[in-house]
């Protein structure tokens, strides 16, 4: 959430706007936002064609827009009109390259613990470790732009002015129930606070991320040592990349304009 929030202000001072509702930020996380509610995948968030044309009523759904963009990018490498299905492996997305030094220490983590996982479920694992420690790498520049605090403001913002707007465009884009929208942004509000967003802004806290989501919490010495190295060789091979700059050209090129 942190490495696209402060790319969207990246973004939106290269334009030339300085002042503009904060609930642009919240739309631009809503893809990984929403699914926070059970009834909502991120297949489901993910997967709609890019460059809809967005009448007047619904123009905010521009910066949801602008996290697939750069979601493609990070995951295909590319742009494409259209949502690319299935899942590939050997993408050439930002994300599964740098993540692909990382498979092989992986399959060997998972075997400290006894688990078996495949080269395929391997790569999706790997470029998630690159998703998690961006955040890390470009940590100044979030601190520097106050990117924490501008989500917290936006996520109260959202709620308390605009929560009717917000659900309306959510069900007129992807077809859920405006309950479903509400219900995530008061979910959103106990968690996406600068306390927190603090917390998890360090490897260990990354690393909790990780073993929560796959269900590898354990108590195994080797295995902390070995996925603490994970994480550090995955920061290590990123520091010095221009991921985002690049994002930002690419996008702008395609056509990608903020709305009022």
């Amino acid at each position: 959430m942190l490495t696209h929030t402060y790319l969207l202000q990246q973004v939106m001072a290269a334009s030339g706007i300085r002042q503009t509702d904060p609930d642009i930020y919240i739309y631009n996380i809503a893809p990984d936002l929403l699914t926070i509610h059970p009834d909502i995948t991120a297949s489901r968030t993910h997967s709609i064609d890019r460059f809809l044309f967005a009448p007047a009523d619904h123009r905010r759904t521009a910066y949801i827009m602008f996290h697939l963009l750069v979601d493609d990018l990070a995951h295909y490498g590319k742009i494409s009109l259209t949502c690319e299905e299935g899942f590939n492996p050997h993408s050439a997305g930002y994300t599964y390259l740098k993540g692909r030094r990382l498979i092989g220490s992986l399959l060997e983590l998972h075997k400290i613990i006894g688990r078996t996982i495949s080269y395929e479920e391997a790569a999706y694992r790997s470029h998630l470790i690159i998703e998690m420690i961006y955040d890390l790498v470009i940590g100044s520049h979030i601190h520097a732009d106050r990117s924490m605090d501008i989500l917290e403001e936006a996520i109260h913002f959202t709620l308390d002015r605009r929560r009717r707007q917000f659900c309306e465009d959510i069900a007129w884009l992807y077809g859920v129930e405006k309950d479903y929208a509400g219900e995530v942004l008061k979910s959103a509000v106990s968690y996406i606070t600068r306390e927190r967003m603090e917390r998890i802004m360090n490897i260990e806290g990354r690393i909790r991320l990780f073993t929560d989501k796959f269900g590898l919490r354990n108590d195994n010495v080797l295995f902390a040592e070995t996925i603490t190295g994970l994480f550090q060789d995955a920061l290590t091979s990123i520091e010095d990349e221009d991921f985002l700059q690049q994002s930002a050209v690419t996008i702008r090129e395609a056509g990608w304009l903020p709305t009022d």
